[in-house]
């Protein structure tokens, strides 16, 4: 083990709030915990949600904001974050003598300690960027606000100790917005918990587990299956967001058996990963999608695009066709549907490059060398600038 740390990790999302980067920020704080180090998270309050918990081992600092659903904000609310986050983190960082601090998101998020980076003990900051907070990463939100905040999201990063970002898709995204603003980077893959999923008999079921905006292709998938008579599956939407009326009459007026669920707990969607033979993602623009690893660990067939991080995740353990090509998503869907040896083959495939390579204790232990060498950068400019400064 390395040299334990003191960590102060920063994310408006932590389970049971939010979506992809919420279980990342809380299944990297447990193992950082049980690889000796110590977290404390500040992260956003919800109805009925205490105000400080423990977690694993882990410390959660919840701050008043307002938000009106779990799996979903909106600018103002993220803007509320800002004020408690920025109260709370200077409370505890005159408290306790952290060594690192680790900011999930540029902006909001980042704000909090590119504005507290000056404070006497406050310690470096690294920055783990999602996709969202990246201009040009999504076209259906914070597209104003993505035109008009790139000059406070490169003063953000210049001051950061380190960037890391999951998938090369995405660095070089913010290579090409933001060239050598950008702090050192690393890329270092989102985790999942590897005891998460019980093996259960297949059915047939093709399941969609994701946000409802049109970038995501549900109706893709939805056209693609309408053109399959006689498949014998069941079509699982898992999630909500703007498109769920449209897309639900789309599947009725073209005589698709489907479920839609609405936004699930975890409890209540682990059991359709575990059950559902084949699990679609047929986004046109992802960074590193929680939803493929988990449907991977779950030995689900799994089809994506090409979009983003999607074939970083699935490697050669999933069917990939272009973003928006429905003929191509109709034949892989055909193929998985009248092969179920192969399905499961491919389900298996997939669990096996999950226990191999996106394990929490493997994941934790990249951020460690990341945490190092940004520490050590932060060490070697405070020198610099001690012999710069006049005597």
């Amino acid at each position: 083990m390395r040299d334990s740390l003191r960590i102060l990790m920063l994310n408006l999302e932590y389970p049971p709030l939010g979506g992809g980067a919420g279980p990342v920020t809380r299944g990297l704080a447990r193992a950082l915990v049980a690889g000796g180090h110590s977290v404390d998270v500040v992260t956003m309050r919800y109805r009925g949600l205490p105000a400080e918990a423990d977690d694993d081992g882990v410390r959660l600092f919840r701050v008043p904001g307002i938000r009106r659903r779990l799996e979903l904000s909106h600018l103002h609310e993220l803007a509320t974050y800002v004020w408690g986050g920025l109260r709370k983190s200077r409370a505890l960082a005159r408290a306790a003598a952290y060594d690192l601090c680790h900011c999930h998101f540029i902006v909001p998020t980042g704000i909090i300690p590119y504005t507290l980076r000056t404070m006497p003990g406050f310690p470096p900051y690294v920055i783990t960027s999602h996709g969202s907070d990246v201009p040009g990463y999504n076209p259906d939100r914070f597209t104003l606000v993505h035109r008009l905040t790139p000059p406070l999201l490169r003063r953000v990063l210049r001051s950061a100790a380190g960037l890391i970002v999951p998938s090369a898709a995405l660095e070089r995204l913010i290579q090409d917005r933001f060239g050598q603003d950008t702090p050192p980077r690393t890329l270092i893959a989102n985790g999942i918990e590897l005891d998460r999923f019980t093996a259960r008999p297949k059915e047939p079921r093709v399941l969609v587990a994701t946000r409802l905006f049109e970038r995501k292709g549900v109706q893709h998938v939805i056209e693609a299956l309408a053109t399959l008579p006689g498949h014998g599956h069941t079509l699982e939407v898992a999630g909500d967001g703007p498109q769920h009326a449209e897309l639900e009459r789309q599947a009725r007026d073209r005589g698709v058996p489907a479920h839609f669920h609405g936004w699930l707990s975890r409890k209540t969607l682990d059991p359709l990963f575990e059950r559902s033979r084949i699990f679609v993602l047929a986004t046109a623009s992802d960074n590193f999608p929680v939803s493929l690893l988990e449907a991977m660990a779950a030995r689900c067939a799994v089809i994506t695009t090409r979009a983003g991080g999607c074939p970083e995740v699935v490697g050669d353990t999933g069917l990939v066709v272009e973003p928006g090509d429905v003929q191509g998503l109709r034949e892989a869907l055909n193929r998985l549907m009248r092969d179920s040896a192969y399905a499961e083959s491919l389900g298996e495939r997939a669990a096996r490059r999950v226990r191999d390579q996106f394990g929490w204790a493997a994941i934790a232990s990249r951020h460690e060398s990341a945490y190092q060498a940004a520490l050590q950068r932060a060490r070697s400019s405070a020198g610099l600038d001690q012999l710069a400064a006049p005597a």
